[in-house]
């Protein structure tokens, strides 16, 4: 991991973390920070040095065999066009059916308003989404029963 994209994510950490009451924030030792809200929320953030881009991830938790198929509609659904996600996206974690909603952003010029946007972004849509996620509301309960206006333009 480059020096830069984690000392920029660490800086704004800290700055963050003076605003919020939780001094020294920072990553650990493996790169990342695991910011927990609730006791139930879980935000975790990386700085890709590959890419300069700050990751941010949040694990919603396993779907139900039973469901499955309606569940994974509705998420695949508030999936596109990043539209209930809120610029995020969902996928599975390899080998389990574990939801995952991630989200990456440029570091680069990120400030500290800009990484407090990307985590209340994260818990708001993890909160939202999670009791979808983990089959604890039906999928038609959920997400907003009308679609964006701009899918009506799509054609097949």
């Amino acid at each position: 991991m480059s020096d830069n994209s984690r000392q920029r994510l660490d800086e704004l950490l800290a700055a963050f973390g003076q605003q919020a009451g939780m001094p020294g924030l920072a990553t650990e030792g493996n790169g990342v920070c695991i910011l927990v809200f609730d006791d139930r929320t879980h935000v975790n953030l990386l700085a890709d040095a590959e890419t300069s881009h700050l990751i941010a991830w949040s694990n919603l938790g396993c779907f139900s065999s039973e469901g499955a198929a309606a569940t994974l509609r509705a998420l695949m659904r508030a999936n596109l066009f990043w539209h209930d996600t809120c610029g995020a996206t969902l996928g599975l974690m390899p080998d389990s059916d574990e939801v995952v909603l991630a989200m990456r952003r440029p570091i680069d010029g990120l400030e500290v308003d800009g990484l407090r946007d990307v985590i209340e972004l994260m818990v708001e849509t993890a909160e939202a989404l999670g009791p979808l996620a983990r089959g604890e509301v039906a999928p038609s309960k959920a997400l907003p029963a009308a679609p964006p206006a701009y899918v009506t333009a799509i054609r097949g």
